[in-house]
């Protein structure tokens, strides 16, 4: 699963800020100490509840419109959450031939184009 300093550089390269508060708030549940590697348990699922949290407390830290905008890095941080648990669950049972690279394209007409690639790890990390 992607740590802090992952999630905080995903969320500055789409939007110049890093969300930090946001992405330990969502990591770090009071829970997480009872649970563990389950603490995604907790925030890690659209709920209207997380979402008021969310947006009333970052249009009071940043202003209004910033509740908005960290809805969605929440959103793209339990995606890629999902996405790295599903990497791991493919290599277990693809092996190498798991595909590492994948690019998600969204039209505005909600088609969704998918393209899965390999690439080694310092491809990968000189991408990012």
């Amino acid at each position: 699963m992607p740590n802090l300093k992952a999630h905080c550089a995903i969320s500055r390269q789409r939007t110049g800020f890093n969300f930090r508060t946001l992405h330990q708030w969502i990591d770090n549940p009071p829970e997480a100490k009872y649970l563990g590697s389950d603490h995604r348990i907790e925030r890690h699922a659209y709920t209207k509840e997380d979402m008021k949290t969310i947006k009333n407390y970052w249009d009071r830290k940043k202003g209004l419109g910033w509740g908005e905008k960290a809805i969605i890095e929440w959103l793209f941080h339990i995606a890629v959450d999902n996405i790295s648990t599903a990497f791991k669950l493919s290599k277990s049972h693809y092996g190498e031939n798991t595909y590492n690279l994948i690019e998600i394209g969204i039209a505005n007409s909600g088609f969704i184009n998918v393209k899965f690639n390999r690439a080694s790890d310092n491809q990968l990390r000189n991408n990012f």
